[in-house]
């Protein structure tokens, strides 16, 4: 099924292309308010960060489609200080979450998630990003 592309921007990184959109929305999600969600044109999965959050702990969610597996890892700040996100912070986000074993000591998992069997040990964080990113980038 493809990516319905009403109301979303479409950006193109290293071949792969990933759409985007902003939404507003409270207790349904990760992040109350104004975040982005950015999927792949295959739907093999998204990211989703919040733009409303503390700088202090600042995550982002990187998941397969139907959140098969999950992960919470904390991120720098993508938008410019006046809380906007530009398609360059959006280009950034992304290349920054697909280069993340270069900087694991700067890129820390904070939680990580299976549906069927609950939460993700640490020790097997690494391995759950890299199942994600594996199917991401095919």
């Amino acid at each position: 099924m493809a990516v319905s592309k009403k109301r979303k921007r479409k950006i193109t990184i290293n071949s792969k292309i990933y759409f985007w959109w902003i939404f507003d929305e409270y207790d349904q999600t990760e992040f109350d308010g104004i975040q982005i969600k950015i999927v792949t044109k295959n739907q093999s999965g998204y990211l989703k960060y919040g733009l409303e959050q503390n700088n202090d702990e600042r995550y982002l969610v990187f998941a397969l489609r139907e959140d098969e597996y999950k992960i919470h890892k904390y991120c720098p700040k993508f938008e410019n200080d006046s809380g906007i996100i530009t398609p360059s912070g959006i280009e950034k986000l992304i290349k920054w979450t697909l280069n993340f074993p270069k900087e694991i000591e700067k890129r820390i998992i904070t939680h990580a998630y299976n549906p069927k069997t609950g939460i993700i040990k640490s020790v097997d964080y690494k391995k759950t990003y890299d199942l994600i990113l594996s199917r991401i980038t095919e």
